[in-house]
Formats: C-alpha cells, structure tokens, sequence
C-alpha cells in the first residue's frame, strides 16, 4: 500500500492505480468524459485535470498514476477555473436542445455541467451544424453529430472492446464527426455499445427515440434469456410496456455490454404469440377452455393410462429457471414415476449414449472453473475450442477482447469456422465440422509427445497410443504449434463451446476432454476449464439433471416410445434422429397416445399437443440462472402476469390466464391426487430445496444471490434419495440413485466416423452441411424479435471460396442446396417454405468455413422445419447447385 493525500487528507491505495480511480474509491465526484471502465485512458477531453504538488502544469487524473507521497488536489483554484473553461467550450457549440433529446435526464454533460458548472457563457457565435436531420445510420443506431462532444468513446469501444472497427472519426478539431463508411454502420454487429458509452445524445436508439423520460421508467434488473454468458441488464417499462434495456450499470459480469440479442432482442416477449388460455384438442383442433375444464381433462385422460402403468417422459428447456428445472424433475420422478427426463441443452441434443451424461457431469462438478470469466482472462494463454465466441456468446468475446487490449495473453483458437479473434491470435486451427473427436484425440497425442521430447524420454514408441485408429489425419502445423504453446506456458484457461459435443461418439468425446485436462495439468497445475454455452441456464440444466437418473438413450430412437409426452417449453426437434439427417419428427415418430405442452408461446410442438397450458413467459418470471462462469443469478419479472398479450393475428388479447410453471405442475400433480409428492411452488422456497439437496448450491441462501459473488461450489455430486411410487418400484420401498463414476484409466481412442463426402460426375460438389447460430437470430421464440428481424431478414449461406471457385458461382448468387432426398430453400416470395421444391438462398462467398462445409444461418425460423430449430446438427452430406 502505498499514501497518497487527496484534498488534504492521507489515504492508502493499492499501487498501480491511476488519481482517478483513487478518488472514485473516495467516492468523490471528479468529472471525465473520455474516460471508460472498458477502454484505455487517452486523456482527451481535459475535464478531470487536477493540481499535484511540485508539477507546474495540471495532470489529467485518467491518465496519472498514484506515486507514494504525492499530494493531489481536484478542487483548488486552478483545476477549477480550468474544468470549467473546458467546459464552455464544449457548450459553445454544444445544441441546448435538452427538452426534447432522449439523453436528457441522464447526460454525463447536463450532470457535469449542473455540479461543476459554469452558470454563465459568453459565447454568442452561431453554433456548428453538422446535419439538420438526424441520419439513420443503421436498423437500430440514429446520430445527432451536432450533439458529439469529441469524446471518441463509441469509437474505442467498437475497436477496442467490440472488433468491428465500423465507427471512426473524420475532420479536426470543432469539425470532428464520428460517423461510418459512407455515413452508415451497415458494416457494424449493431450491438448497440457505442450509445452505451456516449455520454450525450449524439447516438441513439432507433426504437426508443421520443417514447418515454428516463424518470417515466420502472427499472428492473434482471438476467439476458439469450446465451450462458449471463450479462446482467436492466428492463425499463412504462405503463407495463417495455420500452429499453441497458446494460446493468455497476455489472459484475458484463460490465455495462451488451450484444445485439441482448440490447434489442428481448423484445421477443412482446412479439411472439402468446399462449393466453389452456387449450384441449376436440375434434382434431385445439379449442380454449378455462383452467378447471383444462384440469378435468387431464384427469380424464391421464389416470386411465396412469392405471394401465403407460409410460411417460418429461422434456424441458434449459432455457427455464433452475426452480422450474428442479420441480420439472421432481414432477416427472413422483408424479409419473419416470426416469425419462430430458433436457434441451445445447450439449444434450444429439447423445444418449450410456455413460454420456455421468461423465459430463463428473467432468464439470470436478474440473469447472466457477468464478469470473474475467479472473480468466488473467492466464498466460486461452484456449477457446469448438465455437466461434463472437456469435455464440458475443459479450465473452468482447471482454475477451478487452481484457486482451489492456493485458495481452497468447490467444489459441480451434474450430470449424472463422471469428474476428483469429487476427488476435498466436495461432488459430479451423477442422472439418464433425471431426473434434479426431482433433481432441491428436491434441493430446501430441502434447504427450511434446512432454516426451521435453523430458528426454525416448519416442519409438509413442504411436502406440494410437492402436485402432487408422482415421486419425496427419497432424497439421497449427495443431503442432497449440501443442507447443500449450506446453510452454505457466497458466491456462480452457473455454470449451458447445459444438465440441453435438457431434458423434460425444461419451468418447467427453473422456477425450478429461484426458486433455489431465494432460495440461501435468503441464502446469494453473489450469482452468469452462463451458460456452448457448442455452441461457445450461450450466444449471446439468446441475439439475445431475441428481436424477437419466436417459441412456435418445427418445427417437428409445424401443418404447413413451404414452405420455410432457413437454415444456421446448420446440419439436427434441426428438432428433440419430443419424441427424431430419427432424420432422411428425412424420418420422409416432406421437405419444398423449402429449402435453407446457409454455408461453406457441410453437410447433404446441401445435400437435393433445393439451396445452400457458405458462409465464421470461418477462414474468422470477427465479435463477447458472451462468457460465457459475454464478447464480437472479431473474426478476418486469411484467405482471395479467399483462396482455398478442395473438396469431397480432392483435392485443386483454386477459392472459398464465400461471407460473412449477405451480402448474403443482395443479396437474393435484389432479392426480399427488400434490403432496411436491414442495411449494414459490421460486425462493424451491431454491431453498436446492440449496440443501444439491452439492453445487450447498450454502447458497436467497438474500445472497445479488452480491455478485453467489457462485456455485466445485464438489463431486452425491447420490440423492428419491421417494419413488409404487407404480416405478411396485414396492413401498425408497430407492437411492448412484451415477455410475467417471473412468478413471485413459478412455479408448475411438476412430473419427464423420461421412466423407464422395465424388460424383455432376458439378454439384459434395459438402458435409451443417447449420450455425446466428449473431442476430435464434430459435423460437427469441426469433420473434422485430429489431433483430429488420436488421437481418433473410437467411443465407456460408461457402468457401475454392469450393464456390469450382462452382462458378459469385457473391450473392442464388443457389439451391440439396441434402438427402429433400431441397432447402429459402422463404418465397409469400413467405411460406415448400419442403419438396426447389427454392433459393442466398449466397455468400467467405474464408469462413472450412473447405467441402456449408454452413446455413440467418433467420433459420424460416427455414424448413426440419432443419431451422437445430443450429448445429451431426453434418450431413448436401450438393449445392446454380439456379
């Protein structure tokens, strides 16, 4: 610790810690404009000079570092007369159109100017106009240069933080404007992060300009429903109607950034048709009823088959609360006495294998890293593997990004398509989509092989670990160099994304990824291990799931399809076929003899349900997420249940009959006579529950959930008790559940069986095809989002440019894709897709994928449904052909 005296008074501070930071921690209100959390002092805007004793001239506070035994003084005579100089002459050009710009009431320039003055200007030359009309400068940012005050904030951001380079400055001096190429930022990810930071009115949002004052909203902080990074963000409303979010201010996690999804996609919950009523089939269509005709169907249909000892299986979202994941399981083991229990998480599609879901979740309750994804960032190398970060979970990349900006590390990249970090990184790896197994399988042989040269053991016979497996592909330079950086460094961040287990063989994946940290410990004993998941509560799905036996088999491929089918929240393809090639399960699997569809808004499942009840949408909901760094977050509603909502027809419906989930499962397991095999159903009694039979939430209390620091602990899972019905066990007896233990001894290498594509006569070339996650879109019912509709309307397609060069085919050329026995197209010209005929997409030419891959993105709600809700199904082969 070092003293420094401030004002007069003697104060210790950390070292390394610039004049500025020092008097925030004080707690003294020091005026900056150019200065952000995010970004690199530069000193700019001169509004935070301070008096130090034995310098002649005012230092800028942003930009001074702390020194033992300096004396600093922010409000004498000199550093007053001079901030206030600065000031005017921001002001002198500065438009005083504060009553009718939406940055008034929270303008970093109307409070600085308000507590530090000047109260008077002596300038009476005409001010500078840039524009007379606010220009559009994309789908969702306006500008109003006239208003900017040099501060060059959004431009740092959107380079520094962001990577997008697509706002700059041209002109000098009082003639400074920011603005994009061509006077637009058609170019930028619309992210929304440079109004974020301006601390004017100079850029605005598009969809909340002259709506509402900032004293007119009701705030509520809340969790983005997006992606398992977790960013905090504040939902402000006005008359129960959303009209902004933000980024929450003092944010732990994403400090005051966003992404496209997260600024303007919640918007989704106003948007998408709302389930207002129950809803019974008769006569083959689903007719609204109220909630006691509802509940006597259930019962009129259920007990008979309950009595019969019918099957049953449970399906959820990984999108819900973990007090829904917890009844949901709960509701399904008491209430139907059934193990089936499966979970829509992004690392849970494809794989049912016996074993897989045992050993993922050995490997994060005994490998995950739970703390800040920034403490993270604080190692000698990251490893990010097996996704592009940037459109999976962008924020994780700008703080990436960020982090690497201020404190450069040694950035290693491995996956299938192309990101922005690859011009940060030492070395980037792009592999076939489908081949991670081989990938993981060669990283490790090789950093065995590293650590053998390095020790001086002899080599002969290193290949002898390799034993069965003929498929393995020589090894490529860049895997070589990440093996050699890896085994030359001291520290270690492993951020794993969710394409490394979406493909085949994930049980044998999964043992690969254990061995591959085993290995790096023994490199280094600094070494730490996350998921990137794309569910917004994937991490607390697992930890759920992780106490409940679970499925050793895919419900498509399961020999008994189950009776009864009770589906929450969660699309048809679920049901995924194994060999990934169709998920029209409708036409594939045979329905259940009864299904029930839980949710909020209407879906395809929804629509050939036999019963469906409207549950609470994310905007009303109260309860927690598990991010992915393994804090426990909480999820407020910022509307009230009773809101209206819209319909099929995009009208307002007045009355919204929806009732929270996990006490919808409470009136079904009344129906049943059962409602005592389940708890209460208030969020912070279930996680009361949670706390106490879950090994991840041991200690976790409720009031504690908003300090920022309610992480998940690190410990093996435990058996837990069940009380299971006679009908599961045909005896009064309490069955205990044991997940089998992860294999301790080095899992079998198992051959790479991706299909190759082969040769044909025709010009079509073969390609493995795949779909992607979007930047601005995702699948229902965030799709529903007419912010990220309008900024990205159509789908595409991604194609490397060899393959596009053999095709003859140009940028933005309509093409027709092919996969099995089906064409995927595009929407018509009246927005319907024909599966069985051919239709255009269009496509893009790109270093973006790998060679013989197509990748389909955009708005994949509208494509063919048996492809659109999966983003990243098992590759299948597809030909690609010229209009």
């Amino acid at each position: 610790m070092i003293k420094v005296t401030i004002n007069g008074v003697c104060h210790e501070f950390t070292p390394g810690i610039t004049i500025l930071e020092a008097t925030r921690q004080l707690g003294l209100n020091l005026p900056t404009f150019c200065n952000h959390q995010l970004l690199k002092p530069v000193a700019s805007c001169r509004v935070c000079l301070v008096e130090i004793e034995g310098v002649p001239r005012l230092q800028p506070s942003c930009a001074t570092l702390i020194v033992d035994g300096m004396v600093v003084n922010t409000d004498g005579d000199r550093a007053t007369q001079a901030r206030q100089s600065t000031i005017k002459l921001l002001l002198a050009n500065h438009p005083l159109d504060c009553p009718i710009c939406d940055k008034g009431g929270e303008c970093e320039l109307q409070d600085t100017v308000l507590d530090h003055g000047p109260r008077v200007s002596y300038f009476e030359e005409n001010k500078r106009v840039f524009t007379d009309k606010d220009p559009i400068l994309n789908k969702v940012i306006v500008a109003n240069s006239n208003r900017c005050i040099q501060c060059q904030r959004c431009v740092r951001v959107c380079d520094e933080v962001v990577g997008a380079s697509a706002i700059g400055v041209i002109g000098r001096g009082a003639d400074c404007i920011e603005t994009g190429f061509d006077n637009n930022l058609n170019s930028c990810d619309h992210c929304g992060n440079c109004i974020e930071v301006c601390p004017v009115g100079a850029l605005m949002r598009v969809e909340y300009r002259y709506k509402a004052r900032p004293w007119d909203l009701i705030t509520t902080e809340t969790i983005c429903p997006h992606c398992g990074t977790g960013c905090q963000i504040s939902a402000e409303t006005r008359n129960n109607q959303l009209v902004r979010v933000k980024a929450k201010p003092t944010s732990a996690v994403n400090k005051e950034l966003l992404c496209t999804k997260g600024r303007f996609g919640i918007d989704f919950v106003d948007k998408a048709t709302r389930i207002t009523q129950p809803m019974v089939r008769k006569n083959n269509e689903l007719q609204a009823v109220s909630w006691s005709e509802a509940l006597d169907a259930l019962k009129e249909n259920l007990q008979p088959l309950i009595q019969q000892g019918a099957s049953a299986a449970g399906v959820i979202s990984a999108r819900m609360t973990n007090e829904v994941l917890f009844r949901f399981h709960q509701f399904i083991n008491k209430v139907f006495a059934s193990e089936l229990i499966y979970c829509g998480n992004d690392i849970y599609r494809r794989d049912f294998e016996p074993g897989y879901q045992h050993a993922l979740n050995s490997l994060i309750n005994q490998s995950y890293t739970n703390k800040p994804v920034s403490e993270l960032f604080n190692s000698d190398c990251i490893f990010v593997l097996g996704c592009n970060i940037g459109e999976q979970n962008p924020v994780s990349e700008y703080l990436l990004r960020s982090n690497f900006t201020h404190q450069p590390f040694t950035l290693l990249l491995a996956s299938t398509r192309q990101s922005r970090l690859d011009l940060l990184a030492k070395t980037y790896l792009r592999y076939p989509p489908g081949h991670e197994l081989a990938l993981l399988q060669q990283l490790i042989l090789q950093l065995k092989n590293v650590q053998r040269v390095e020790n001086d053991q002899p080599t002969e016979n290193r290949d002898t670990d390799t034993q069965g497996i003929d498929g393995l592909q020589p090894v490529s330079p860049e895997l070589k160099d990440i093996s050699e950086k890896l085994a030359s460094t001291s520290s270690i961040s492993l951020l794993i994304g969710s394409d490394l287990l979406t493909g085949e063989n994930t049980t044998a994946t999964v043992h690969n990824l254990v061995q591959l940290i085993k290995v790096l410990q023994q490199i280094t004993p600094s070494v730490q291990f996350q998921f990137l998941f794309q569910h917004s509560n994937g991490l607390g799905a697992l930890d759920i799931a992780s106490n409940w036996p679970g499925p050793t088999q895919a419900l498509a491929t399961s020999p008994a399809f189950p009776d009864i089918l009770y589906v929450v929240d969660q699309e048809q393809p679920f049901l995924t076929d194994n060999d990934g090639t169709s998920n029209n399960t409708i036409s594939r699997i045979p329905l259940p003899r009864l299904m029930i569809y839980q949710g909020a808004f209407v879906n395809s499942t929804m629509e050939v349900a036999d019963i469906v009840l409207p549950g609470f949408s994310f905007a009303e909901t109260d309860g927690t997420f598990s991010n992915n760094e393994g804090r426990v977050q909480r999820v407020r509603p910022f509307y009230s249940a009773t809101k209206s909502s819209t319909n099929k027809n995009g009208d307002r419906c007045n009355s919204n009959s929806a009732k929270y989930d996990a006490e919808i499962f409470s009136l079904v397991a009344q129906c049943l006579e059962k409602r005592s095999e389940l708890g209460c159903s208030e969020p912070q009694r279930i996680f009361d529950e949670i706390s106490q039979q879950l090994p991840a939430y041991q200690g976790m209390e409720w009031s504690q959930l908003d300090s920022n620091l309610a992480f998940r602990n690190s410990v093996p899972a435990h058996p837990i008790k069940h009380q299971v019905s006679h009908q599961f066990s045909h005896q009064g007896i309490e069955a205990f559940v044991q997940p089998s233990p992860l294999i301790e001894k080095e899992h079998e290498l198992v051959p790479d069986i991706t299909p190759v594509p082969e040769a044909q006569d025709d010009n079509s070339q073969p390609f493995l095809l795949l779909t992607a996650s979007s930047l601005y879109h995702s699948k229902d019912p965030i799709a529903a989002s007419s912010q990220l509709d309008d900024i990205e309307t159509e789908a595409w397609i991604e194609i490397h440019e060899h393959d596009a060069s053999k095709l003859r085919v140009n940028h933005n050329e309509p093409l027709l894709v092919r996969y099995q026995t089906q064409y995927l197209g595009a929407p018509s010209s009246s927005g319907q897709s024909l599966l069985n005929k051919s239709l255009i997409l269009p496509a893009r030419i790109t270093r973006r994928t790998t060679q013989s891959t197509l990748v389909i993105s955009g708005d994949l709600t509208k494509l063919p449904n048996n492809l659109a809700m999966s983003p990243t199904p098992t590759p299948c082969l597809a030909s690609v052909y010229r209009e």
